[in-house]
């Protein structure tokens, strides 16, 4: 982040070589800074095509029909989404739901494609027959005209998988002996590119044969910054300014993905006659999770302030030469707060953190995102919005009737409203959370702004521009 600066300078610099600028409103109150280096939009040219999928949990859409379906495609596309991975998990009813998308995909007359993401966090892979059911999806759809193809391979991917075996001595062999092998030699081969929970030396070692590349779940968030890691556990009051430094440092970086990255390009080197080598990159807005021991017993957050969503599409944006594709994390995943699409009646008891809290204002935001990401060229933006985020109590808030207790890394989060704007043209933006207590910026220039100011007990939040 730039240092007090001219910005009408270096808005002109900027536009001079061709980049849109992200502009910052500082929480100390100065002057707007504009981000060049790590988080800057500018926009690397070449590499290969990009797509973009977002994370379908068919297991929290037990009621869906057709037309439901139709709906949330739609909305997908609005947001410049190309498909859907579809989790299927173990539920008996779940392959007659994917069914649907397929056929509603379909009726639509569309390009929106569709694959499949073989939940191995729940699916059997002990057996060979376990296998057998996994490839049966595979063979079934791969003909179809929404199926995500790669290189003329049916796309396919997993969520974990990395112990999966199939009755082999290893997860690698049972991968490649039972589903990867026999599908090549029916005619039906696969681009293979799982989220593996495994070290990135695994990757280019160990599983360079079996994988066609890559998806980085845990890179959606900054896992890595817990309380602990922080030395801030218990500590209830505003967070102090290193602590603050290194949020804003790991929210949105490439740090989770360099290594991966690495580890996809040399699989490719290493593999004789690989082909396409995929690096799938996961952005997500929030994770927020609160089950206690009675039903999933998962009971914490990652840190989602500082701008995350757009700050990591921001980021991957300036990296697209090294990324292929980026699954959104999530279209529908209620559970763990992730959803960015409309709050559906199938909830997996959710509805405590979920009711109430519609995430589709980020559809629009989305688009200019995925937009950039995919053709190289920032759109341009026809008339202001914002996006603002808020917490609805402090974070020290007790709930009293609440029995699961706060969730893990509760003290890094901030008591702040986050806006999020799509500016068209010079603006004086304004934020406020109560009589007396706001905040203006001017911004010189049309393009993507960020802004921050303390949240107000008993207030409200208001954001102009």
């Amino acid at each position: 982040r730039a240092d007090a600066i001219n910005v009408n300078d270096v808005l002109d610099q900027l536009s001079n070589n061709g980049t849109v600028p992200v502009i910052i409103g500082p929480n100390d109150g100065g002057a707007p800074k504009v981000v060049i280096g790590g988080n800057a939009t500018e926009v690397p040219q070449g590499g290969s095509e990009k797509i973009v999928l977002a994370h379908f949990m068919i297991g929290n859409a037990f009621s869906y029909t057709k037309d439901l379906w139709k709906k949330d495609i739609q909305m997908a596309q609005d947001a410049g989404v190309d498909g859907f991975a579809l989790n299927l998990g173990s539920d008996d009813w779940q392959p007659a739901r994917m069914e649907d998308a397929y056929s509603a995909a379909r009726e639509l007359n569309s390009d929106f494609k569709l694959c499949i993401s073989f939940d191995m966090a729940v699916l059997p892979g002990n057996s060979a027959s376990d296998a057998a059911t996994i490839k049966q999806y595979i063979t079934k759809y791969a003909k179809h005209p929404n199926q995500l193809l790669v290189d003329g391979k049916v796309f396919a991917s997993t969520f974990s998988g990395e112990k999966s075996n199939f009755g082999h001595p290893t997860p690698q062999d049972g991968w490649n002996a039972e589903f990867k092998q026999p599908l090549e030699q029916a005619g039906t081969p696969v681009h293979f590119v799982p989220a593996l929970f495994v070290a990135p030396e695994a990757i280019s070692g160990d599983w360079s044969n079996t994988v066609d590349g890559l998806l980085t779940w845990n890179s959606a968030w900054p896992i890595d910054l817990t309380s602990q890691s922080q030395n801030v556990a218990g500590v209830v009051g505003a967070l102090a300014a290193p602590v603050l430094d290194q949020v804003k440092e790991a929210v949105g970086s490439m740090d989770a993905d360099t290594q991966f990255i690495g580890a996809v390009k040399n699989a490719a080197s290493a593999a004789t006659g690989s082909g396409t080598r995929t690096y799938m990159a996961g952005v997500s807005p929030f994770f927020f999770t609160h089950y206690g021991p009675d039903t999933f017993n998962k009971n914490w957050l990652y840190v989602s302030d500082d701008h995350l969503y757009t700050s990591r599409w921001s980021t991957l944006i300036a990296n697209r030469d090294k990324v292929d594709m980026v699954e959104i994390i999530t279209w529908n995943d209620y559970g763990e707060s992730s959803y960015i699409g409309d709050i559906g009646k199938d909830q997996p008891k959710s509805n405590a953190w979920v009711d109430g809290f519609d995430h589709t204002a980020l559809i629009p935001l989305t688009k200019y995102y995925t937009t950039a990401f995919k053709t190289g060229q920032f759109p341009t933006i026809e008339k202001d919005s914002v996006v603002l985020s808020a917490r609805p109590h402090t974070k020290a808030a007790q709930a009293t009737a609440d029995g699961v207790g706060k969730p893990l890394n509760w003290e890094l989060v901030q008591d702040r409203l986050w806006a999020d704007f799509l500016l068209s043209g010079p603006a004086t933006v304004t934020l406020a959370t109560a009589d007396g207590k706001s905040q203006s910026w001017d911004v010189a220039a049309a393009g993507p702004g960020r802004f921050s100011i303390p949240l107000t007990v008993g207030g409200f939040i208001s954001a102009t521009s």
